[in-house]
């Protein structure tokens, strides 16, 4: 049997800025889990929200999946041996895969809508490729975290980076591409938790019912190109006051399309209407930040590090909020081969 190294990789989750949601109907005769994005998107990767994950060979001969200490059996375990199948296959190598044991730590909610499955499956992408000793670049590695998970082609790099929607039936040309490192600009992400706990509709299955139902879905597509140019050129001036608009109206786009689906998806609560209410007020007083939310209840508010922590404490001061956390510009992901 093939023998497999060991290696662990650390990626940073990040938060698009200019949403990703939907995907693109699928080619025939092209494999149907190349999970690509019906439109571009451009992140923030964030320092301290991260995900742990380490590749090696099993020692039962059988894969093993160990998610923050809790050995895991279920569709998420099958989803994380597919993605090593997907990097095996990549080698060229014939036969089987070894067996590999993978131990992962989430520094951040599972399933929250805090894009734990970005880091996720970086790092496992990363780690599986240097276990499997998968030789591909930067680019290439990056498409294949995307058949993971489509915010995972963004987590290789830190600071503020773009995925192309692409147009290539075999997904090629749909890659992400780091746009300016963490140090470009001194800003914050507050992440403003008002819920615990997972979110109770996946966002594969809610950008699927979206694509099929939704009357706003194709309106959502046609102007996503416009936000993404708008939204890099005012991040390439370091300029908040262009940034922040076209970031809340592509957050607002995206749960408009939700919120007309049928059966309605709305991964709000109250608390996340007040918290953003909240935002709009606080700017209104001075202090600038504007609002973002992905598929769950939690708010993201970008500001400027000097305002961070008066916008942060008002925050935490709304009925019903949780905790509220500070986060900057993230690294680019790491991998260390032991053997």
């Amino acid at each position: 049997m093939i023998g497999i190294k060991t290696a662990r990789a650390i990626a940073h989750s990040n938060i698009a800025l200019i949403k990703y949601w939907g995907k693109r109907e699928g080619t025939p005769g092209v494999p149907d889990d190349l999970n690509l994005p019906a439109v571009g998107s451009l992140s923030l990767t964030l320092d301290s929200l991260r995900s742990e994950t380490e590749v090696g060979p099993s020692p039962s001969e059988r894969d093993a999946f160990v998610l923050n200490g809790e050995h895991r059996g279920d569709t998420m375990a099958a989803k994380v041996f597919r993605h090593l199948d997907r990097i095996w296959a990549e080698t060229g190598n014939s036969g089987p895969r070894p067996p590999c044991q993978v131990i992962s730590h989430n520094h951040l909610p599972t399933s929250a809508g805090l894009a734990s499955s970005a880091s996720g499956f970086a790092a496992l992408t990363l780690a599986g490729a240097a276990a499997l000793e998968l030789d591909a670049s930067p680019a290439a590695l990056s498409a294949l975290a995307r058949r993971g998970s489509g915010s995972a082609a963004r987590s290789l790099w830190g600071g503020f980076v773009r995925l192309e929607r692409g147009h290539l039936a075999d997904g090629s040309d749909c890659q992400a591409r780091p746009l300016f490192p963490a140090s470009h600009w001194d800003v914050r992400l507050l992440i403003v938790h008002t819920a615990r706990g997972p979110k109770a509709i996946g966002s594969t299955e809610g950008m699927e019912r979206c694509r099929r139902t939704s009357p706003y879905y194709s309106s959502w597509v046609d102007t996503s190109e416009g936000d993404l140019a708008a939204a890099e050129a005012a991040i390439a001036a370091r300029d908040l006051a262009a940034l922040g608009p076209v970031m809340e109206q592509s957050c607002f786009k995206m749960h408009a399309c939700m919120m007309a689906t049928y059966p309605p998806i709305i991964y709000w609560n109250g608390v996340t209407l007040e918290v953003m209410r909240a935002v709009w007020e606080a700017r209104e007083a001075g202090l600038e930040g504007y609002a973002t939310s992905d598929a769950g209840p939690h708010v993201k508010v970008l500001c400027l590090a000097a305002t961070a922590e008066a916008l942060a404490e008002r925050l935490a001061a709304q009925p019903g909020v949780l905790a509220v956390e500070s986060v900057g510009p993230g690294p680019n992901a790491q991998v260390e081969v032991f053997g």
